[in-house]
């Protein structure tokens, strides 16, 4: 008999230690992206759930402003799956006086699902681009990888989305940028300077004419994309550019999935910059 208890015991101290290596207290998230909008001036609000359970009515969800043309702040998730989003509908002040229900004008509807698949024991680290789909005010969303691996504090890689060859000077230094490529600008290589200025030139007709500027950091603290692309058939520059910060400070990092008392799903404020 004494054997047989000590037994179950033994059993017992298993089963507890077993089930607490599975369950991180502080899980790493599976992705730190940033969000923007690309195409046309849009700026929202959307939402979405760091441990990807939006559809649950007690799920933790964050909030993220979006603006075109620069990244929002950092947001963690946690999920296995792909990311959806909603937007809450913007009223005006006629449209909020006719509706009885004030809680209806803070319904939230889909936005769009980002495609998204977790990797064991890696973070990936990403931009969602938002893109116009069509004339209705719908959009795609993108990936574009952001990693620290590919794009280090103090770089930045440059894309063009030019058919033809650019020729870029920075500094005292000059690159070539093939249709289709793409190249990474290094602070180290400008030691001695806080700033420098990037030269843009197109061949037209025999003649290298300088067709578009930016001015990039030089130190360990920042990093970024720099897109070439058109507008209004002139060469433009549009800077994705992020500081370094603490990872805690990210959108909802270190958020539980689910919010636990019904008290809370009533009494709690939206926070703009976290946790709803």
């Amino acid at each position: 008999m004494r054997n047989l208890v000590v037994t179950i015991l033994l059993l017992v101290i298993l089963a507890s230690h077993t089930g607490a290596e599975e369950t991180d207290p502080n899980p790493n998230p599976t992705a730190l992206f940033s969000a923007v909008f690309w195409g046309k001036p849009t700026t929202r609000s959307l939402l979405y759930a760091p441990w990807g359970n939006l559809s649950e009515l007690n799920s933790t969800k964050s909030q993220v402003q979006v603006a075109y043309g620069s990244l929002s702040r950092k947001c963690a998730y946690y999920g296995e799956g792909n990311i959806e989003f909603h937007q809450q509908k913007l009223l005006s002040a006629l449209e909020m006086d006719l509706i009885e229900d004030n809680n209806a004008a803070e319904k939230a509807s889909f936005f769009l699902e980002l495609p998204f698949s977790a990797s064991p024991d890696t973070t990936k680290e990403f931009i969602a681009l938002f893109s116009p789909s069509d004339q209705k005010g719908n959009f795609n969303g993108y990936l574009v990888p952001f990693s620290q691996n590919e794009i280090p504090w103090g770089s930045y890689k440059i894309f063009s989305q030019f058919k033809e060859t650019l020729y870029i000077t920075a500094g005292s230094k000059k690159f070539t940028l093939e249709s289709g490529k793409n190249l990474i600008l290094q602070s180290k290589d400008f030691e001695g300077k806080s700033r420098v200025k990037m030269l843009i030139y197109r061949n037209i007709k025999g003649k290298y004419i300088e067709s578009g500027a930016q001015n990039f950091s030089v130190n360990n603290r920042q990093r970024g994309i720099l897109f070439l692309t058109t507008k209004r058939k002139r060469l433009e520059v549009v800077p994705l550019l992020e500081s370094k910060v603490l990872i805690e400070q990210a959108i909802g990092y270190g958020l539980k999935p689910r919010r636990t008392t019904s008290d809370q799903l009533s009494q709690e404020p939206l926070n703009p910059a976290d946790q709803i």
